[in-house]
């Protein structure tokens, strides 16, 4: 339906609009739990107002400057579609931001439900321009059109007469622009650094290779969406944790999920690599079936991912996300300068090298901050992974015989 390199643009493109998630992250979802987790309606429906306000700011400058780029045609390649990004980028957010207010109260089948509307929306314009093909900037059209209308149909879910009418506070929104000024940190430097290898595969290589590093990026995306759903519920747990004082639990709780995520991602992502091959020529076609070395050193960068996602979920919950700032911009840093380096000697498997590389340097950083302040072996909390599967064993073991084997 679309050749490699209008694929290849799309990703370019949404490269782009990844500039914003960092930044949505640490207004809508951090410091909307943050502000809002054990406050009164009244105060929390402030809270949802003020971070709508600072969200719609923050992204209608982003807005302007990126269609600004578009439209003087600075990159001709896709700045058909950067003119578009406004209202892209406004609508999901919106609809995100609807979707982050159930998270934040622990309704989290609310937000699979809007989730899943939105699904069913997406599939079902995907069917019509299966058959009725049209242009990627008509597809970005469709795209916010149907964010929008996903939007409208969430504002059924929460109480949003008294959110519009509840008081705009000028000291949450201080706050609230304190996280996002770290977001806005972690989005320039994280976005451009993971995806610098988008941009410069293209220029260097060729947007086929970009489209091949694309699909292999979105598969990677698959092998960390169970950890991020445990993020989901992890960090409001132990924002609730230390705004109560609870700090030895809050430690705990830490502990407990960290063991959890790598029991769970590890066996996942060695499943993944046994079963993707074949499925990347069935789905994608013969051509992406080289996009398979290329995941294989993803995922085995990714298992140092979820170190990075949990360390920002700690430190913003303890009112210090600068800390993980820090860590972000440094290896950010090394990215960016390496990549050039790499894609230029090593070509196609070059573009996913930097990556392994910064993910064992931030790692060490992360282990050092935790052995030096909070007392904690994250490299032991790794290693007994195996052992944690000796635990389950014996536990399922003993549920079984205490539970099946007396009722026979």
């Amino acid at each position: 339906m679309y050749s490699a390199e209008d694929v290849g643009r799309w990703f370019i493109f949404f490269a782009v609009f990844n500039l914003s998630i960092n930044v949505r992250e640490g207004v809508l979802y951090v410091a909307l739990v943050k502000f809002s987790s054990g406050k009164n309606d009244k105060t929390a429906h402030s809270t949802y107002k003020t971070v709508l306000f600072a969200l719609l700011l923050i992204e209608s400058i982003i807005g302007v400057v990126v269609l600004g780029i578009g439209y003087a045609d600075i990159f001709p390649e896709v700045s058909a579609l950067l003119i578009f990004y406004p209202i892209y980028s406004i609508s999901n957010n919106c609809l995100k931001w609807i979707e982050n207010i159930h998270k934040s109260k622990g309704e989290l089948y609310k937000a699979v439900i809007i989730n899943l509307t939105t699904l069913c929306l997406l599939f079902s314009a995907f069917i019509y321009i299966k058959y009725n093909p049209i242009g990627l900037p008509d597809l970005i059209i469709v795209l916010s059109l149907l964010y929008v209308f996903g939007f409208l149909i969430g504002l059924f879910s929460i109480s949003t007469s008294k959110i519009f009418k509840s008081s705009f506070d000028k000291k949450t929104f201080k706050n609230i622009m304190h996280y996002a000024k770290q977001g806005t940190l972690k989005a320039i430097f994280g976005t451009l650094a993971s995806r610098m290898t988008l941009f410069i595969s293209a220029g260097i290589l060729s947007l086929e290779v970009t489209a091949l590093l694309g699909v292999a990026q979105r598969y990677l995306v698959l092998i960390l969406s169970l950890s991020n759903a445990i993020q989901l519920i992890f960090y409001p747990k132990i924002v609730l944790l230390f705004e109560e004082g609870n700090f030895k639990h809050f430690k705990l709780e830490f502990i407990k999920t960290i063991k959890r995520v790598y029991t769970l991602i590890v066996p996942i992502s060695i499943g993944f690599l046994i079963i993707i091959k074949p499925l990347l020529n069935i789905l994608h076609g013969e051509g992406y079936g080289d996009s398979f070395h290329l995941l294989v050193i993803l995922i085995i960068s990714a298992q140092f991912s979820p170190l990075g996602a949990f360390f920002g979920s700690y430190t913003n919950a303890i009112g210090k996300p600068q800390y993980s700032t820090n860590v972000v911009i440094i290896n950010s840093c090394i990215l960016i300068l390496s990549s050039y380096f790499f894609v230029r000697y090593f070509g196609e498997i070059g573009t996913v090298l930097p990556l392994l590389v910064t993910e064992i340097i931030g790692f060490f950083f992360i282990f050092h901050y935790y052995q030096k302040y909070e007392k904690i072996n994250i490299i032991y909390l790794m290693v007994i992974t195996p052992y944690l599967y000796k635990v389950y064993y014996r536990r399922a073991r003993q549920l079984y015989y205490s539970k099946f084997k007396k009722s026979v």
